[in-house]
């Protein structure tokens, strides 16, 4: 589960900003819409990033995916840093400064205290080379060094780096010295070689973070009609969905290859659409729909930009509620991101749920909490 993130000199983002998904200690607030992981930690199920337009609130969702990326670029890429390309703040001090990434991740539960065991990468870059490199594990206020990667020399013609192990730390060490490239990390490096003690952030990446794309190309179809076919009990609940916002006349959802048909029926007759010729908004609550069905059987931190575009405010609060009534047993996140006011209705999300983006005296994105104001 994704605790928070905290990114600095990032696209519009200058100095260190954190959005968090750790609940505050309020029993006024909503205690269904948490999930308790240990005695002193409850994490949010859904939090919501709110303000106006050209504010910066996508770009928490362009660090996650810039930072997924590199993470997860195959050994053979050229340079993968290069996903980090126009991220320099305009008005940074030094010209080409490097961003700086760090996540923290919920990643279980100590067996003998009971405490949530969080992981913490770190991770500072340019577009060349990885300035720094980190995984830390803390128990409570017990903080236990995974691995550490910093740069020696970074003038020199061949880039050196120290690296430091913790005691606990578990996989391939000194072997891949010398031999993770200075544009790629030694998470994905060591993960990919089977580290016990790396597998398991670098899997959050693959497979628990999904970014959902807008839904209305081509290879947005390919992937609902995959997870459709995968998941044929889905195509009753995709119906289900849309009647539940209101969209009643469709009875069956058909395929034809890598493309999807809707079944339209009214009192006297039937007709048939392709996907791509449905409403942009039909198909942004299909896309929408079948990710969150994913998220109610498997684990998933669900981030979705631009998250009410083209739908209307109410159906805004019914995928909200869904969210949050349907993965109780999964422990799914929801990062919705968006400025339609429509989530700040009293009720939809827990004042600690909602984060709010606005731009500072000199341009640079800021971010503050709700919960932040009192009663």
């Amino acid at each position: 589960m994704l605790l928070d993130m905290t990114i600095s000199n990032f696209r519009s983002v200058r100095d260190s900003q954190t959005i968090s998904f750790e609940a505050v200690k309020d029993n006024r607030l909503e205690p269904g819409k948490v999930v308790q992981v240990s005695d002193k930690l409850k994490v949010i199920k859904s939090i919501a990033i709110i303000g106006p337009n050209g504010a910066g609130k996508s770009t928490f969702v362009r660090a996650l995916e810039a930072l997924k990326a590199i993470v997860t670029a195959d050994a053979e890429m050229e340079n993968p840093l290069q996903l980090l390309s126009g991220t320099s703040f305009a008005y940074s001090e030094v010209k080409g400064a490097p961003a700086d990434i760090t996540i923290e991740l919920v990643m279980g539960t100590d067996e003998e205290s009971g405490q949530a065991l969080v992981g913490k990468y770190l991770l500072i870059a340019d577009r060349e080379k990885v300035y720094e490199e980190s995984y830390h594990m803390f128990v409570g206020r017990s903080r236990k060094l995974m691995f550490e990667r910093k740069l020696v020399d970074g003038d020199a013609n061949e880039l050196s780096y120290a690296y430091r192990w913790g005691k606990m730390f578990r996989g391939e060490k000194k072997r891949l010295v010398g031999k993770v490239a200075h544009n790629h990390t030694y998470l994905g490096a060591a993960a990919r070689k089977g580290s016990d003690t790396l597998v398991p952030v670098y899997q959050w990446f693959t497979d628990e973070l999904m970014i959902l794309p807008f839904g209305l190309s081509s290879a947005g179809e390919k992937v609902i009609v995959d997870q459709l076919k995968r998941h044929p009990s889905w195509k009753k609940a995709l119906i289900d969905f849309l009647w539940s916002v209101d969209i009643t006349d469709i009875r069956d959802i058909r395929f034809q290859e890598d493309r999807l048909i809707f079944v339209h029926t009214n009192v006297t007759q039937h007709y048939a659409a392709y996907f791509s010729t449905e409403s942009l908004s039909l198909r942004r609550l299909t896309s929408i729909a079948v990710a969150m069905f994913e998220s109610f059987v498997t684990k998933r931190v669900l981030v979705i930009d631009d998250f009410g575009m083209l739908l209307h405010p109410y159906a805004l609060e019914h995928v909200v509620q869904a969210f949050e009534s349907n993965n109780a047993g999964t422990g799914s996140q929801l990062m919705a991101v968006d400025c339609n006011p429509a989530l700040l209705k009293d009720g939809v999300l827990r004042r600690d749920a909602v984060w709010f983006a606005q731009k500072s005296s000199d341009s640079s994105t800021e971010y503050f909490s709700l919960a932040d104001f009192k009663y």
